[in-house]
């Protein structure tokens, strides 16, 4: 059977591609290649990776990851920073990732390449079939350049996408791309806090690499989104005498001005508080993230500090900084199983500040060990994002669905 290698640069633009070409070509063998080294920041690169396995098991269709060579591919398109959408960054961008297709194409035998950027709406047809034609002539392949995007294909690709629950990028990939398009705003996609911050790429991962596990297990699985107020710390700490002093800010906290130093005016119980910037410094036993139950109605400039530092902060100006961010942002709920089950489990998806949270291998033994009845519709599985910062994708789903799930949290996470 001929084999056609098939560039793979996302699961939008993959799905209905895909099952396009296997139906106008039944007799010719498609392999997947996703080879993207272009796309930034690393974590976006692994939610559209996955989503790309997700596609192509659904498929049937065998997937090869190519090398995430980023920097390669940075070097390649040095100088072209400033270069528009479909400008000729994106033709140097088009010749370096379909070039080593066509090598790939030409190692497994293949006959033909072709690649999944045809479907963009936002790519130059033309400017693909240009690079692709060059490319695979120097490998002795052929290169397909079918356009899909006609009579509704654009329009169905959005259809599937949105059926499937496929994650939606809303940049092209690149991190020039990204800066041109957002501005000041790529900043969030850019930084990575560290853990599975509530509604983060990173937590958006977790939960469809553990969709992705249900799936191959045979496990119906459905996603709903919720829009919350997001918030992050940017800059923070603590200073005595120009010696830091272990904390953690509480969520929810607002920026400080600039750089305040102050004196404790007011100390109720193990809460100081500081007499500028409505500062506040709660003493804990142990320094470790709590979990918020709910958003808090005010939002003073909040730190942890461990008990051990109380007469040191007494006695002493405090220097501190704290620079946060509020911002609009989506997580989601996964269910796995039938909302009709009459057990509903619980599980966070998000991870504290000091990155606890539960692991991946925990979420995979639980379904496991509940598979025969999740497929009976004894149980159900509820993979809840946000739940750290007032348990939102909790209350999200008990007011969609008028019930209440049990939340299992290992003891370590507590």
């Amino acid at each position: 059977m001929e084999k056609v290698l098939v560039h793979i640069c996302c699961a939008p633009d993959a799905l209905y591609f895909l099952e396009r070409l296997r139906k106008e070509y039944p007799n010719k063998e498609l392999i997947g290649f996703f080879y993207d080294p272009n796309i930034h920041p690393y974590e976006e690169y692994l939610l559209r990776l996955e989503e790309t396995k997700r596609t192509c098991r659904k498929l049937g269709i065998k997937l090869i990851e190519g090398e995430y060579d980023v920097e390669d591919w940075l070097v390649k398109v040095k100088g072209l920073e400033r270069e528009p959408e479909r400008g000729e960054r994106c033709s140097v961008c088009f010749d370096f990732r379909l070039e080593r297709s066509a090598k790939l194409a030409k190692e497994l035998g293949c006959d033909t390449m072709t690649t999944t950027l045809l479907m963009s709406p936002k790519k130059s047809f033309n400017q693909l079939k240009e690079s692709g034609e060059k490319v695979s002539h120097k490998y002795g392949v052929n290169f397909l350049a079918v356009d899909y995007r006609k009579g509704g294909g654009t329009q169905e690709m959005f259809r599937l996408t949105k059926e499937n629950q496929i994650y939606q990028q809303d940049y092209c990939g690149c991190i020039h791309g990204l800066v041109n398009q957002k501005g000041e705003n790529s900043l969030w996609d850019m930084v990575s806090f560290g853990g599975r911050p509530a509604g983060s790429k990173e937590e958006t991962l977790f939960i469809k690499r553990i969709r992705t596990f249900c799936e191959g297990e045979g496990l119906g699985t459905q996603e709903i989104e919720f829009p919350f107020l997001s918030w992050r710390v940017l800059e923070g700490g603590l200073w005595v005498k120009k010696e830091p002093i272990p904390s953690l800010v509480a969520p929810y906290s607002q920026s400080i001005r600039g750089k305040v130093r102050a004196d404790v005016e007011r100390v109720v119980g193990n809460t100081l508080y500081l007499n500028k910037q409505f500062v506040r410094i709660k003493l804990v036993e142990e320094l470790k993230d709590l979990p918020l139950e709910s958003i808090p109605p005010t939002t003073n400039p909040t730190f942890l500090v461990p008990e051990s530092y109380r007469e040191k902060l007494l006695k002493s100006r405090v220097d501190a900084v704290l620079k946060t961010a509020f911002r609009e942002a989506v997580s989601r709920v996964l269910i796995i199983g039938s909302l009709q089950a009459k057990n509903l489990l619980g599980i966070p998806a998000d991870t504290l500040q000091d990155h606890r949270g539960v692991s991946e291998d925990f979420v995979k033994e639980l379904i496991e060990e509940h598979k025969k009845d999740i497929l009976t519709q004894k149980t159900a599985i509820l993979l809840l994002g946000a739940h750290f910062v007032g348990k939102l994708g909790q209350k999200f789903f008990e007011e969609i669905s008028g019930r209440s799930p049990e939340v299992l949290i290992p003891q370590n996470v507590r």
